[in-house]
């Protein structure tokens, strides 16, 4: 007897089709085999269920193909049609020819006239181009439906996480009858994800770890990766928007996020981005804000050891010789140009009463999560008091008493941990309003006051290039969220419809000040200090 396997593959849209199923296509494969003189290999069934014809990068085909290379007892590959194989051309020869490297055939069992005479050999391209052109044919059919169906407002793939797809129960054409709705196990979570994140207080790292926490899983079931978490964040659909071959459409679906918040994240990202970019091994505060005056070229600081002794300075890239400066010359005359930020007393008074009302949401947000921290505390508790007593009374051995209580106890670690950080948080929330006090009473001090890091938001919010002439900074530009606030000279203004909402309750320093409701500045940015 000889020796056969059996191929059979269904795509999406087939699989429902009277005939064409898996279970269809193997049955008839056996019966031809049976009738034929030959016999199913052992595990020499491979299947592929949704995919495509026009990619070979199937796991069935795959496993096949490494089969019949190793496996020399094969004779033949049976398939219903050689359309099952592969719908594109180059591909079906391509899979005809590894097969014939191995002296193994290919046998349809509905296409009885291909075979390895040259009239069989003939039938067999021009059967592999009709199936080519059909595909294509369909393809570019499909395209254009869901080219109609994107335009029309409704999204044409597959729901992206926090959405599903489903099928809409009053429909109005064709074109609406799948949908794209909230996901009810996942939508808050990912709203909740953008608000983290336009928070500022979150990294794309420690953003991955607080929704793993949240309960929020992939697509998949599978834990969040750091690559998913960048492209939710990025993806216009979350505010309603769908791109679509690199336009952009209003969708008719349920945004989960406001627009406006949207944009913040887009705004902490590139300032993360940004900020990441300035990040130098020596970590000079200036670095990507200071440019020349003559040439227009950027400044770097450098650090050089010359005789156990620390040299620190900044210089152009271009021009070099000539232009080599402190750096705590440089960096003190920064601190003079915030000198020439002004808070209004309007805005100074407006500042207090939201710093007010940031510490009251903060404790009320706090004592939330403690209680709920706590709650859960007494749970764990109470069921290693119970453990306790199934021991004592014989109905747990001690191998599942220590089980569960090891458990228990993990448990109970990790909530007194989250009970620690969550007063952590609240010292660290109260001390950024302290700092926005600060900043109303005078911005140059509050400036000087900052931690390092705290100084690039300053610097990342005012200002956008310092411009450096024989070692002094002689002009400053301001950067594109104080732009709108100048007129001419010295200003006071309050910044039209801006992109930050206001209903957020907490906000870290950049973001509060960026704050259309209160933000209001007098300015000189241009004069020479």
């Amino acid at each position: 007897m000889k020796i056969g396997l059996i191929y059979s593959r269904v795509s999406t849209d087939e699989q429902a089709k009277e005939g064409q199923s898996i279970d269809a296509q193997i049955k008839l494969c056996k019966v031809y085999m049976e009738q034929n003189g030959y016999i199913v290999a052992k595990d020499g069934i491979f299947k592929d269920e949704g995919k495509s014809g026009s990619n070979t990068n199937r796991p069935g085909l795959q496993n096949l193909l490494q089969r019949v290379a190793d496996d020399r007892a094969i004779n033949a590959v049976f398939v219903l049609d050689t359309d099952r194989l592969a719908r594109n051309t180059l591909d079906h020869l391509s899979i005809k020819t590894i097969l014939k490297k191995h002296d193994v055939r290919l046998i349809s069992i509905s296409q009885p006239m291909i075979d390895d005479s040259p009239e069989g050999n003939f039938i067999d391209v021009v059967l592999a181009g009709a199936n080519a052109l059909q595909s294509q044919i369909t393809g570019r059919k499909s395209s254009k439906v869901m080219e109609l169906k994107v335009k029309a407002g409704w999204w044409a793939g597959v729901a992206p996480i926090g959405y599903i797809n489903s099928i809409n129960p009053h429909p109005t054409s064709q074109l609406d009858k799948r949908i794209i709705t909230p996901d009810p196990e996942k939508a808050e979570l990912i709203t909740k994800m953008f608000e983290l994140y336009s928070s500022n207080n979150f990294s794309i790292d420690a953003l991955v770890i607080k929704m793993n926490d949240l309960g929020l899983t992939a697509k998949n079931g599978g834990k969040l990766q750091k690559s998913m978490i960048h492209h939710t964040l990025r993806n216009p659909f979350y505010y309603g928007k769908m791109l679509w071959k690199g336009e952009l459409y209003k969708g008719k679906h349920e945004p989960l996020v406001e627009y406006d918040t949207w944009l913040l994240c887009q705004r902490v990202m590139n300032t993360h981005n940004q900020n990441g970019s300035r990040k130098r091994k020596h970590n000079f505060l200036l670095n990507g804000f200071l440019y020349c005056e003559d040439c227009q070229g950027r400044y770097f600081g450098e650090q050089h050891i010359k005789k156990g002794k620390t040299y620190r300075h900044y210089h152009c890239g271009v021009c070099k010789r000539g232009t080599y400066t402190d750096v705590d010359k440089l960096e003190k005359q920064v601190e003079k140009w915030f000198a020439k930020v002004e808070m209004t007393e309007e805005y100074a008074n407006d500042l207090r009463n939201k710093a007010k009302s940031i510490v009251e949401s903060l404790r009320d947000t706090t004592n939330e999560e403690r209680q709920s921290l706590v709650n859960q505390k007494t749970a764990i508790e109470a069921k290693i008091q119970s453990a306790e007593d199934n021991l004592l009374e014989g109905t747990f051995t001690k191998e599942k008493y220590h089980g569960i209580t090891a458990r228990l106890e993990k448990d109970l670690e990790k909530i007194e941990t989250k009970l620690a950080q969550t007063s952590k948080n609240y010292a660290k929330g109260v001390k950024r309003v302290e700092r926005l006090v600060d900043m109303a009473e005078n911005i140059q001090q509050t400036y000087h006051d900052a931690e390092p890091e705290m100084k690039r938001e300053y610097l990342d919010l005012f200002f956008s290039k310092f411009m450096v002439k024989d070692g002094k900074i002689v002009a400053a530009l301001p950067s594109e969220y104080i732009k709108p606030l100048i007129t001419s000279g010295k200003l006071t203004v309050r910044i039209k419809n801006g992109w930050l909402p206001v209903h957020e309750l907490i906000r870290n320093l950049h973001q509060f000040i960026m704050s259309p409701d209160v933000i209001g500045a007098k300015m000189s940015l241009f004069s020479t200090v």
